[in-house]
């Protein structure tokens, strides 16, 4: 990357980094949940998670449980993938919690508790979401303060047709280092949650280490151990920025975009500019400690900017300490 790239580089790293922590939830991939005694336990309900699950054919119904202080915020949202004959609802129940709506028969209510049901409805338009990226159909809505102390849970459920879903819970956006490394590997099991099959989801990826493999391979001869490892976790970084982009444009069909645009591009264009810096300072003709410090340095924005699924910030630091020369032929 030459001088005069690296600032406009920073602004978008910054963008980036800014930017996350306003619409990033915490995906979780739920257990069980399929009675009241064996409800899927949410840790830090105000935390802003999204609970990935699948309801089979109805009715039936799955039990979210968590502990609430009198006053505190119940935020929850219920979405899917795509429009169809899946439609679910939501109730919640807990202490002081007023009736309202007509809860089905099938849902369990704790004796002493009250319930709000919350029928699913099926909007005329899905919303573009730019951080995984994808599109989803929000159907119900719950914004209320607890009005006691105590457990509450949210059941989702079905009359009719099953299908996969998204519960939003809380409203504190946050990450923890190892929630925020582990995102890309979260990200393609979202895409997998909503349909989409893995030789899609990891088709660009495949496509760029295919061709970048192709041309390493022309020069194999010339490359020290230090180039082989920085190029594969360019390429890496590279390929991960195309995934974002092909799934931009998968979820931007039906959608109104509008600025959310700009932001899923910002995710995508840097690591495709990481990509591009790692390629030369793998390739660069004379190797020393301030090429080597760099290969770490891109490691490390790679895990940050979450670039190459994990492995390719891998390869970077492990890059940074291999020899810079070739093996003798």
């Amino acid at each position: 990357m030459t001088p005069g790239c690296r600032p406009a580089f920073l602004v978008l790293l910054i963008a980036l980094l800014v930017a996350t922590p306003a619409l990033a939830h915490v995906p979780l991939f739920a257990r069980n949940g399929s009675s009241p005694d064996a409800a899927f336990v949410v840790e830090d309900p105000a935390k802003s998670w999204v609970i990935y699950d699948t309801l089979p054919d109805g009715p039936a119904a799955r039990y979210y449980r968590f502990r609430m202080e009198e006053g505190e915020r119940i935020y929850a949202t219920l979405q899917v993938p795509y429009a169809g004959g899946f439609v679910p609802g939501m109730v919640l129940t807990g202490p002081g919690i007023g009736n309202a709506g007509t809860v089905p028969p099938y849902v369990a209510v704790p004796e002493g508790s009250g319930a709000t049901a919350v029928p699913g409805r099926l909007p005329e338009q899905p919303e573009y979401e730019p951080f995984t990226p994808s599109k989803l159909y929000e159907l119900a809505r719950i914004d209320t303060a607890a009005p006691q102390a105590g457990d509450y849970t949210l059941v989702v459920y079905t009359p009719g047709e099953g299908g996969n879903y998204a519960l939003a819970l809380g409203y504190v956006e946050s990450y923890t280092p190892g929630e925020w490394v582990r995102v890309p590997i979260d990200v393609a099991a979202i895409h997998r949650h909503e349909g989409q099959p893995l030789l899609l989801i990891f088709a660009p990826m495949i496509a760029v280490l295919a061709i970048g493999a192709a041309l390493l391979l022309r020069r194999r001869q010339s490359l020290s151990p230090f180039a082989v490892s920085g190029a594969i976790a360019g390429l890496l970084f590279i390929g991960s920025g195309a995934m974002t982009l092909m799934q931009m444009v998968i979820a931007a069909v039906g959608t109104d975009v509008g600025a959310a645009l700009l932001l899923t591009l910002v995710f995508a264009v840097i690591p495709v500019l990481l990509g591009v810096w790692a390629l030369l300072v793998a390739f660069r003709r004379q190797i020393g400690a301030g090429e080597q410090i760099a290969m770490a340095a891109l490691g490390a924005l790679a895990l940050v900017a979450w670039a190459g699924l994990v492995i390719g910030p891998v390869l970077a630091f492990i890059a940074a300490i291999l020899p810079a020369r070739r093996p003798p032929p």
